[in-house]
């Protein structure tokens, strides 16, 4: 499980190599818990902490030994075998405590859209039947034992999350507990009061996945006709708030090889994100292209990023890569 590499020997006293997630992180899915959810590097992550888990009363004690023998091997200069590669990793001196304030749930596959690069839709068979858990009897059982503190962040994955029942109770209890820093991912199909109210306190960031410029690339990828609606969502978002508020809401575009991957539909993506009052605009690509061509990537998907970075300059909005697009660049001016 852990292999000692030289690279990962710290040089410094007391510091070793680890993450924010390994130290202080949890994420709940659909049957496991584990130590982060990062996975498009050599390691793969997804470092596992318990197995067939579907809501099950959980064993703090046996979490956190599972997390201090990840630091004894760091220390050493083992590393996890599903960590090689991970940009996150970082070297500091990392003290011991005992807390989660990382926590990421996505712990459902449940969608309102059938993306056509989503894997639930590329593998229904695999969630014929799947049952979804609770998880706020668990926040909060996590937050008055004092394991779960604010400081870090609080993630939504998974499927859609406004469909869940206890979404808006989620939201809403770390909120009402000096939460911030809690960020969703959501289709806009469904508007959420507890999303606008972070938003507006400025303690929560909102990404819709619009891919797309027209209601006909919509449509093909999406698999659902609702463009109107979702636009109307991110204008409510957007406009609704304190004008900081705006800068926390952000419409993304996941570049399709084939689909969408077109100048024409780049622009009118960002004319609509501009008319919707929104400030951010978020790039990234479809996973399953990138890792079969990531080593040979087209030059005109570069071309598409230049020109989105750009005219996001020129319409004076926040411009955000997700990290597939950050490894593309960097990968690109290493070989350059």
């Amino acid at each position: 499980m852990f292999i000692y590499d030289e690279k990962y020997v710290s040089k410094k006293e007391g510091h070793y190599y680890s993450c924010d997630w390994i130290e202080h992180g949890l994420v709940f899915f659909r049957y496991k818990i584990a130590m982060c959810c990062y996975c498009p590097h050599e390691g793969n992550g997804h470092t596992l902490v318990r197995n067939n888990y579907v809501g099950q009363k959980i064993n703090w004690d046996r979490i956190f030994k599972v997390k201090d023998m990840f630091r004894k091997f760091h220390k050493k200069g083992k590393i996890n075998k599903n960590c090689i590669g991970c940009p996150f990793l970082k070297e500091k001196k990392w003290e011991n405590e005992k807390y989660i304030n990382n926590l990421y749930l996505s712990h459902w596959t449940h969608c309102n859209s059938k993306c056509v690069y989503c894997y639930a839709t590329q593998h229904p068979d695999d969630f014929k039947g799947d049952k979804t858990y609770s998880t706020l009897p668990i926040v909060k059982e996590m937050y008055e034992k004092g394991i779960l503190r604010p400081g870090g962040q609080i993630l939504f994955g998974g499927g859609e999350p406004t469909l869940l029942d206890e979404f808006e109770d989620l939201v809403n209890f770390f909120l009402d507990n000096y939460f911030w820093n809690l960020r969703a991912h959501t289709s806009g199909i469904i508007y959420s009061p507890a999303l606008a109210r972070a938003i507006n306190e400025i303690r929560g960031y909102v990404v819709v996945s619009v891919d797309s410029g027209t209601k006909e690339t919509f449509e093909k990828i999406k698999q659902i006709s609702c463009y109107d609606k979702v636009r109307d969502t991110i204008r409510k978002y957007a406009l609704q708030t304190t004008f900081l508020g705006r800068y926390l809401v952000g419409a993304k575009f996941i570049i399709i090889p084939g689909i969408n991957d077109t100048v024409e539909e780049i622009e009118q993506w960002m004319q609509e994100n501009y008319k919707a009052g929104l400030y951010t605009t978020v790039l990234d690509i479809e996973e399953n292209w990138y890792l079969e061509n990531k080593n040979n990537i087209p030059e005109h998907i570069f071309k598409l990023i230049d020109y989105a970075k750009k005219r996001a300059k020129q319409l004076n909005t926040n411009f955000e890569l997700y990290e597939r697009i950050q490894n593309m660049l960097e990968d690109k001016a290493s070989r350059n």
